[in-house]
């Protein structure tokens, strides 16, 4: 006889409706760890990094430091820009003898060449040379070739949609004078930030993003490098990386015990692209180098050899590599909540409408979402081995440049 009179089927049951209990409880319970470490990582770093970019930076800066400088402007078919961005920079401040700018011409296919030499004879520009590529090398192959050439302490790459106010060099290169720093790079400022809900969008991120670098630099370095301003020690600086650019060859330097630190108080002007489509593409490409370049931490890290500390080594190759896998799971368990819980549902609604009923809030749920689906996007490229171009243009952009906007802010 079983106890308290239950009989079989009812003790069945009763173990039956225990079972799924706890099945609910744990599909509840994972639920909301994965949430917790999906937004977690993200908002703790954010938050980490934003108190350490209040920080001191530590270094010894010497304010009359006046190296030598080769500033190389890599071009592909930029006939509608070339004479903006050399006009740019006859503006910048620095000694002229102190100071050359290289056209580095990838056996472009347009007017571009003409049209420069055409601006050159016309308008009286610090030394300038061409150095012109008689194949199309690609970027980084174009620019390690004009490398070889370069005796300057400095070497800066300029893209030529990006533009720098005159005194850049002037608030920027007393940081290369400590002897612990090999490379900076500047902040990214935005020509048209109130045009489309994207550039609003790319704003938020951008002011977000470098609030990061300029933590990591304050603690160490950044890998985050960008081709409108990146400025180089010659004696540092053996090649541009082939693999992931801007962002490789900072590795490369923190890798022979120097710092890449990003600046705040230097910042190049370029337009963000209206489309979103337009904006998507750039992204997932810059998606997939940076991905590449962490995952080189990565094995770095495992063989003991990475030069940057694990503080933002491990942050950096979770957000990059693994969280973008998490919004999949999320969504995912999302969806089995909701199912298995109708109050959870309802609650879930309520919470999201809250969300999107905050601009602020909004921006920031959507750019997570967005950056997440982007990053998983180019992780396909492992799969593949599909490598992105360095050197492609979003015409979209160039269009929307224009005089009146560089005048605006001085840059011509």
């Amino acid at each position: 006889m079983r106890p308290f009179g239950f009989s079989e089927k009812a003790a069945e049951l009763l173990l039956f409706c225990t079972s799924e209990f706890y099945s609910l409880i744990w599909l509840l319970a994972v639920w909301v760890a994965v949430g917790l470490l999906f937004l977690g990582v993200p908002g703790t770093y954010f938050m980490y990094m934003k108190q350490r970019s209040m920080g001191k930076w530590g270094l010894c800066i010497d304010n009359t430091y006046l190296p030598s400088v080769a500033i190389l402007i890599p071009v592909y078919n930029e006939q509608e820009i070339i004479h903006l961005k050399l006009e740019n920079l006859s503006k910048v401040i620095y000694p002229p003898d102190k100071m050359e700018i290289i056209l580095v011409n990838d056996f472009s296919s347009d007017n571009t060449l003409k049209i420069a030499h055409n601006y050159i004879s016309e308008h009286p520009l610090p030394k300038i040379t061409v150095f012109n590529s008689k194949e199309h090398l690609g970027k980084t192959g174009c620019l390690n070739q004009a490398l070889k050439t370069i005796q300057s302490d400095i070497v800066i790459i300029s893209d030529a949609d990006c533009f720098w106010p005159a005194d850049i060099l002037q608030k920027a290169l007393c940081y290369l004078s400590d002897p612990t720093v090999g490379a900076i790079t500047a902040r990214e400022l935005l020509l048209n930030p109130g045009d489309t809900w994207v550039t609003l969008g790319e704003q938020f991120y951008d002011s977000t993003i470098q609030s990061i670098r300029i933590g990591e630099s304050k603690l160490h370095s950044t890998l985050f490098f960008q081709g409108g301003f990146a400025a180089y020690k010659r004696s540092m600086l053996k090649e541009f990386n082939h693999t992931t650019d801007d962002s490789g060859t900072a590795l490369d330097i923190i890798q022979n015990n120097k710092r890449a630190l990003l600046i705040p108080e230097i910042g190049f002007f370029t337009i963000s692209p209206t489309l979103w489509r337009d904006k998507v593409s750039v992204k997932i490409r810059r998606a997939n180098h940076l991905q590449r370049l962490w995952a080189r931490c990565l094995r770095l890290l495992f063989q003991g050899k990475l030069a940057i500390p694990k503080g933002i080594a491990v942050p950096e190759i979770f957000l990059h590599l693994f969280n973008p896998l998490l919004l999949i799971v999320l969504a995912v368990l999302t969806a089995a909540v909701m199912v298995v819980y109708p109050l959870m549902a309802l609650i879930i609604v309520a919470g999201l409408c809250l969300i999107f009923a905050v601009k602020k809030t909004r921006t920031t749920a959507l750019e997570l979402i967005q950056n997440n689906l982007i990053l998983l996007t180019a992780l396909s490229s492992f799969v593949t081995n599909r490598k992105f171009m360095f050197w492609k243009p979003v015409a979209g952009s160039r269009s929307v440049l224009s005089e009146q906007m560089l005048r605006e802010k001085q840059l011509i």
